[in-house]
């Protein structure tokens, strides 16, 4: 058996260290090569000190505010916990460059609050709200590092200081504060790389007024740079592979927790529910913030896609319900390609993180392979373009391929999910597998495939979800036959077409809802056993498994 085992390592070890070579090692080498003189360094500065600033501004609002709403929350209802859990995760599924143009077109200059009441957010397009539109898509980030710091919370010492006299706050923060910093930092770290990598925020807040990030001067540099473009774009590109790689890694550091941490303790006492007044004030707060950050734009987004023409009022004698269909129909090779590619993906993904499961454990060259890997997902995805253009781009741009590579290459830390729950898995039932005469392949599927089975089931949806909306890499490495919806968005957006852009970005965000909620739905085999959790992997850190009533 051990044998059998050492054979099955040296080919996932084999397989792994391979699609590192070909997805981040000759890329990364190819990319250093590239790099001109340091006189080209100069120029990259300015949207680099952009990325970072609005990037740590983001990540600090998102984390402090994602961890509030996790305290909150858990402390204002028992009952229809879950579906709080899947608002607040919502704009984690909008796709960014969708959410900021819904909040554009829901509070910018005409409009929908505009036409409504006649007030405008004047500083919507510029630095100030490509920061807020950061903050609000990231702040499901805090949310998730919130829960896990409550359910590793011991909320013995809060009964002990409120029998000693000790009023409500100050109590829950004796409690929560030795558990907190680790996840807010983590979240701090994870908010930060998000932010510094999104293409699509400041592309729609902030290229209108002039504000370009790094991301953003990447993109145009390579649209319209020529040779002089592409030689900034490659100093663009390592800086922010650089960044992200040191922030993620940070974050991964700060999330390795004791064992059973993001799980509650069996028979732990629950987080006390508020007063009541607290408990309505919390409630009505997070009401107003949800109407606000997802409510209104989306709404927004709906009303512009079914209004016949952009500029009429939304009213239903202006609404076309057929015009909801038009721009599908016209766009469906770019939405069979858009599908195709993500689920191809988000396969290659899933399967390299069973393979990733075995050979991690046994092997330092898979363990070196993987984090290579890995450190990947930290990289924004303009730079991760730009180094898998270097690298394949004369033979292969214009084709399937490279936007294959890049997909799973940029999406492939999804899979640390998988990995994580495989050493996660007890041993004895593979052992007892073996002892009553089943081979490898039988007490693989009777022991480890149905812990590792929920992992696997998220990380695939959540690949299938990043794919299906993915712009940067689409926008940057697409040719004349690989167009996919995201690159429709983005050109209608450039040619001024609002009512398209509309239209797919509605069914963008429903297939993406409809996703993340299927990877929060539990089979109904686990609901039948009693193991009703809802999960979301963290791509920087262990599976997520928080009980939610």
């Amino acid at each position: 058996m051990k044998s059998r085992i050492s054979w099955i390592a040296a080919v996932g070890t084999l397989v792994l260290a391979a699609a590192a070579a070909v997805l981040c090692g000759y890329p990364v080498f190819h990319l250093a090569l590239e790099l001109p003189s340091a006189a080209g360094i100069a120029s990259s500065l300015g949207p680099l000190w952009n990325s970072l600033w609005t990037s740590a501004v983001s990540s600090a609002i998102a984390s402090l505010v994602g961890m509030a709403w996790a305290v909150m929350l858990s402390g204002a209802v028992r009952r229809g916990r879950a579906a709080l859990h899947a608002i607040s995760l919502l704009p984690l599924w909008t796709p960014p460059f969708i959410g900021a143009f819904a909040l554009g077109d829901a509070y910018a200059r005409a409009g929908l609050l505009d036409q409504l009441a006649h007030v405008h957010v004047s500083w919507l397009y510029g630095p100030w709200g490509v920061t807020a539109a950061l903050a609000i898509h990231a702040a499901p980030i805090g949310y998730l590092s919130g829960l896990t710091a409550i359910a590793a919370m011991n909320v013995e010492p809060m009964w002990a200081a409120r029998s000693c006299g000790a009023g409500l706050w100050r109590a829950f923060w004796a409690a929560f504060r030795p558990v907190a910093l680790r996840p807010l930092l983590a979240a701090c770290a994870l908010s930060f790389a998000f932010s510094l990598g999104d293409f699509g925020v400041p592309y729609e807040l902030g290229e209108p007024s002039g504000f370009r990030t790094a991301a953003t001067s990447i993109f145009a540099n390579l649209s319209t740079g020529g040779t002089q473009g592409f030689t900034a774009a490659t100093w663009q590109a390592f800086e922010l592979m650089a960044v992200g790689a040191l922030a993620v890694t940070v974050s991964r550091a700060a999330m390795r927790f004791d064992p059973g941490l993001g799980t509650s303790a069996p028979g732990a006492t629950p987080l006390p529910l508020f007063p009541k007044r607290v408990r309505a004030i919390s409630l009505a707060a997070y009401g107003l913030y949800v109407a606000t950050t997802s409510g209104l734009p989306l709404a927004a987004l709906v009303l512009t896609a079914l209004t016949r023409a952009y500029g009429l009022p939304p009213t239903p004698r202006n609404w076309d319900a057929a015009g909801l269909f038009s721009p599908l129909v016209s766009a469906w090779p770019a939405l069979v390609h858009t599908v195709v590619l993500a689920i191809l993906a988000a396969a290659v993904i899933a399967l390299l993180g069973l393979v990733a499961a075995e050979a991690v454990p046994a092997s330092a060259v898979a363990r070196a392979a993987h984090l290579a890997l890995w450190l990947l997902y930290a990289a924004p995805g303009t730079a991760v373009a730009v180094a898998i253009l270097v690298a394949f781009g004369h033979v292969l741009y214009g084709t399937w391929w490279i936007l294959g590579f890049a997909y799973v290459a940029k999406f492939y830390g999804l899979a640390d999910a998988i990995v994580v729950a495989r050493g996660n898995a007890p041993p004895e039932p593979w052992r007892a597998a073996r002892s009553f005469g089943a081979g490898p392949a039988g007490a693989y599927g009777a022991a480890i495939w149905p812990a590792i089975r929920p992992a696997a089931r998220q990380v695939t949806l959540q690949a299938l979800m990043s794919g299906l909306y993915e712009v940067t890499l689409a926008s940057l490495l697409y040719g004349p036959n690989t167009q996919t919806i995201p690159v429709a968005v983005l050109s209608a957006s450039e040619g001024g077409d609002v009512r398209t852009v509309a239209v797919l970005a509605v069914w963008m965000t429903a297939a993406s809802f409809a996703l993340g909620l299927l990877a929060l739905r539990e089979p109904r085999r686990r609901r039948s056993q009693g193991l009703s959790q809802l999960r979301m992997a963290m791509p920087a850190a262990p599976l997520e498994e928080v009980k939610l009533g």
